[in-house]
């Protein structure tokens, strides 16, 4: 049975019995139609407005019923077993205003009206990713700023690589998570299409201003076919992707934030605030928010494969399948805006242990700059100056470089020139080797600050541009429910 003890509206004709109840609570959606609730009631308060601006409804009564709707924003209804929001929306206008309520669906369906409400909350929670995104990529950078100096190893196949700084690690994520706001943007705009008008398939013979429909809710334009407006969820799978996107670059520094922060690294220390200990070794301290923060991307990837299970063979026209689609876009959003709001605290406060990390940039982790230096030194091949500082790299390694073992080096490689130990631990210094580094991009820390500097003004650009969107829908909302 439907809550309130009532029969489903919309089986009173073909249907003669009422549905069991198990099978409404095993194809209903109205547990996690909470999430579009609001996003629905716009739809409807402007789908009665169209009505009556069409002449089909009164327009006093229309504009009393679309007023009682509109309260509901602020006094959520109360459902049980219902099939979906949708129709829960009916049921409780029918109490006040029955003939309106028998007109929700003129002219409309469920089939695009649920796509409708979804892109409402979608560009909602899109924008809210959008804005978290921003703040962790400005908190990067802030903190890169003040740490573009202070010496840090970068690694290639996890060996220590070549000196750096932790400014210049830290800016190399905000850039990442800059590079995926064009994403965002798509995602948004492929939300700004308008589905209503399209009904259940085919459009209606029912005459509707789509156009005047789509300004009441903020959509820019109508879409072209109601085909595909109805049934196509790659809006949902495309806000999916690029929310897996993210994820997998939290993963990437969680990661780094649990291996530089093992007694084995050393490089960083995590904030008792984000850190646990165990039960029963009292000396520990667990990076757990950051080895949590890796698990999302593959979460996420998870709620990729579902959806993109779920819509592979899937026939044009809307089917109930697509119902399991939506939960799946806000659980990974959920995760992922959760995870860069602790990413903000977690690179705020983290410790670089600055002896350490200049220690893991000391000789030869900057060998590749005595190969360039023997080069444009002594005017030697590169490759022949690259197995020289191979050779010297392994005496360091070993301790045992000096004088007399230079020399022999040297003389088995059939080399002459008369390089010495003083100048290769000279040009093989940290703090010397990263003020070597020139070009955008590299890790010298001017260029390290210049960069940053240039990516907080997009970030800037791009809080604006959110701001503006953000204003425009909701002075479309207000003047829907004025």
């Amino acid at each position: 049975m439907a809550s309130n003890g009532g029969e489903t509206p919309h089986r009173r004709g073909i249907m003669t019995r009422e549905m069991d109840l198990d099978a409404i609570r095993y194809t209903s959606s109205i547990k996690f139609d909470t999430e579009i609730m609001k996003a629905v009631i716009y739809v409807n308060v402007a789908h009665i407005k169209e009505l009556a601006a069409a002449n089909y409804l009164e327009p006093s009564t229309a504009l009393e019923a679309a007023k009682t709707l509109a309260e509901l924003l602020d006094k959520p209804i109360t459902v049980s077993d219902e099939e979906d929001i949708h129709i829960a929306v009916e049921r409780h206008l029918s109490q006040g205003y029955p003939d309106v309520a028998a007109m929700l669906s003129f002219g409309k369906s469920r089939n695009d009206a649920v796509v409708a409400a979804v892109k409402i909350r979608l560009r909602e929670r899109m924008l809210e990713l959008y804005l978290e995104l921003l703040k962790a990529a400005e908190t990067l950078l802030k903190r890169c700023i003040r740490e573009a100096e202070t010496i840090f190893p970068v690694y290639t196949h996890l060996q220590r690589a070549m000196p750096a700084t932790y400014g210049f690690v830290l800016a190399s994520y905000a850039l990442r998570l800059i590079k995926t706001t064009p994403q965002l943007k798509h995602v948004l705009d492929l939300c700004s299409e308008s589905p209503l008008g399209s009904a259940a398939a085919a459009g209606t013979d029912i005459i509707l201003n789509r156009r005047r429909l789509a300004d009441m809710l903020g959509f820019e334009r109508v879409s072209l076919n109601a085909l595909e407006s109805t049934a196509s969820r790659d809006f949902i799978l495309s806000a999916l992707g690029v929310t897996h996107a993210i994820a997998l670059i939290l993963s990437s520094i969680a990661e780094e934030m649990v291996i530089y922060s093992s007694e084995e690294f050393g490089l960083l220390k995590m904030p008792d605030e984000l850190a646990a200990t165990s039960s029963v070794m009292p000396q520990k301290r667990n990076p757990v928010v950051a080895e949590i923060m890796r698990t999302k991307a593959g979460e996420t990837l998870g709620h990729v494969a579902a959806v993109s299970s779920i819509l592979a063979r899937q026939p044009s026209g809307y089917s109930l399948d697509l119902q399991q689609v939506t939960p799946k876009v806000w659980q990974a959003l959920d995760e992922v805006v959760e995870s860069l709001r602790l990413l903000s605290k977690m690179v705020e406060k983290v410790e670089v242990d600055v002896e350490r990390a200049y220690k893991a940039c000391m000789p030869p982790t900057a060998a590749v700059f005595l190969a360039n230096y023997i080069t444009l030194r002594y005017g030697l091949p590169f490759r022949k100056a690259h197995g020289l500082a191979g050779r010297i790299s392994r005496l360091i390694a070993e301790d045992r470089l000096g004088r007399d073992t230079l020399a022999k080096t040297v003389s088995e490689l059939g080399l002459d020139l008369t390089l010495s130990v003083e100048e290769i631990l000279e040009v093989m210094e940290p703090r010397r080797a990263v003020k070597a580094y020139v070009g955008v991009g590299s890790a010298n820390p001017s260029k390290v600050v210049e960069t940053a500097e240039l990516a907080l003004g997009r970030v800037a650009v791009e809080r604006e541009w959110a701001a503006r969107r953000r204003e425009e829908w909701g002075r479309a909302l207000s003047r829907l429910l004025g």
